[in-house]
């Protein structure tokens, strides 16, 4: 058994998968996720876990996502989050109007985070995005995977724009 067909079955996709492995290596990604920088919640050494899980939420075709270290690095995402600072604190206040009457939310406490998130194929730089989120951090927090998973779908359109623009090129040229 091959190296790519162990770690397929160790993940639970052997299964599912129904196209030989040849094919499968020229159609489909298995992508190691590296984190580094700070998150909310997590211990970035342990968060490998949860952001595959989360990434993997954005159903990309052919893209599949695992822990750092689960499979080769040369086809990887490099996450690298960063906490911003928020000039009024960890606590925001809103005031909305309804009617004549003013109620008040109290949401926190959030953290607006940075992430710029790098795309490797092959050993080779692809492409990246940068985006920004107020989250609470940890395991259960909803922005927080809502944003994992916006992530991962931009980078699959970033990858996407450039992959036709070479397309494009290569066609153009004589």
């Amino acid at each position: 058994m091959t190296e790519i067909a162990r770690t397929l079955a160790s993940l639970g996709l052997a299964g599912a998968l129904f196209l030989p492995l040849p094919a499968l290596a020229q159609t489909a990604f298995i992508l190691s996720v590296h984190g580094s920088g700070e998150l909310p919640g997590f211990r970035m050494e342990d968060a490998g876990p949860y952001l595959a899980q989360q990434m993997n939420g954005a159903e990309i075709d052919g893209w599949h996502f695992v822990p750092q270290g689960t499979f080769v690095d040369s086809n990887r995402v490099e996450l690298h989050f960063e906490l911003l600072p928020y000039a009024g604190g960890q606590i925001r206040q809103f005031f909305p109007m309804r009617e004549g009457r003013m109620d008040m939310h109290l949401q926190g406490p959030h953290r607006l985070v940075e992430v710029q998130a790098r795309l490797f194929l092959n050993g080779e730089y692809q492409t990246m995005v940068f985006d920004q989120e107020a989250v609470r951090g940890g395991a259960q927090d909803p922005e927080l995977a809502a944003f994992l998973i916006r992530i991962g779908k931009s980078l699959d359109n970033a990858f996407r724009a450039v992959d036709v623009s070479s397309a494009t090129q290569s066609r153009a040229a004589p």
